[in-house]
């Protein structure tokens, strides 16, 4: 595409708030293109955005899948650049979506729709201020849940490399939906939001490290010889990363549980 060749790979590497403008400024234009030519498809707003980053984003997995090969020493510090750069995107991502979500609430229709048949359910709410009680097996409930949607994201990510941060996207929108879902419901909007990122956080963090675990892989097994040295670092690379992910879902499962729905309960109840 014409606007990648203007984007040189070491601005796109190198620039967290670069990633984070640019991510914003294609929800934008992924907003006009779906306004103008799916005017009641809201979901192909997250579809266009994600198309429009895939580019920028392959720069990252080349580089990342490069990195892997030399295997896992000093694993943090090279990987921080990547690991920036798709907390930039998710970031811009979330802006963009919470942007849109206020100039025009229609815009995520669909997210709004899926909460309020699920999360926001008004009996659903009713019946969690009526028997909810914080238990090891109510957060490792919501852990299996969440890991079956990490691994079926991990599929995903192997089937369409850089194309992964359809995931980031996604799950943006709908963190998105939520937050605006808050400040439309509660007067407290504004606690509830803030309690709500201690794990909403974590729990998007899962799903970001999946995502580049998955597409730096699916790179590995198109470049690299199975089998051999290289691949064999990109898979204990990667797999460190699905481990980490795992982690932060499990972190995030048993924060809401004991700490966002005790103190959602408090306030709401």
């Amino acid at each position: 595409m014409v606007l990648e060749q203007f984007l040189h790979k070491r601005t796109v590497r190198r620039h967290l708030p670069f990633l984070f403008l640019l991510s914003f400024f294609f929800v934008l234009v992924a907003y006009g293109v779906q306004h103008v030519f799916f005017p009641d498809q809201t979901l192909t707003t997250v579809l266009l955005a994600t198309i429009l980053l895939v580019p920028s984003l392959h720069h990252l997995i080349i580089v990342e899948e490069t990195i892997e090969r030399s295997g896992s020493k000093h694993f943090f510090h090279k990987h921080k650049t990547i690991f920036r750069s798709y907390l930039g995107a998710f970031f811009g991502i979330l802006a963009g979506f919470l942007t849109l979500g206020i100039l025009d609430p229609a815009a995520l229709s669909y997210q709004h729709y899926q909460l309020q048949a699920s999360h926001l359910k008004p009996e659903l709410i009713t019946t969690f201020l009526a028997n909810f009680q914080p238990t090891p097996d109510a957060a490792l409930g919501l852990f299996s849940s969440n890991l079956e949607y990490l691994l079926i994201g991990l599929l995903v990510s192997l089937a369409y490399g850089a194309g992964s941060i359809f995931l980031v996207a996604y799950n943006a929108s709908f963190f998105a939906a939520f937050v605006l879902q808050l400040f439309m419901r509660f007067a407290e909007a504004k606690t509830l939001t803030i309690v709500s990122l201690s794990h909403l956080l974590p729990e998007s963090a899962g799903f970001i490290l999946t995502a580049i675990a998955g597409a730096t892989l699916s790179r590995a097994l198109i470049k690299e010889k199975w089998g051999s040295q290289p691949f064999r670092n990109v898979l204990q690379n990667c797999f460190l990363l699905l481990i980490l992910g795992i982690a932060c879902i499990l972190i995030a499962a048993f924060v809401e549980t004991y700490v966002t729905a005790a103190v959602f309960k408090q306030m709401i109840g």
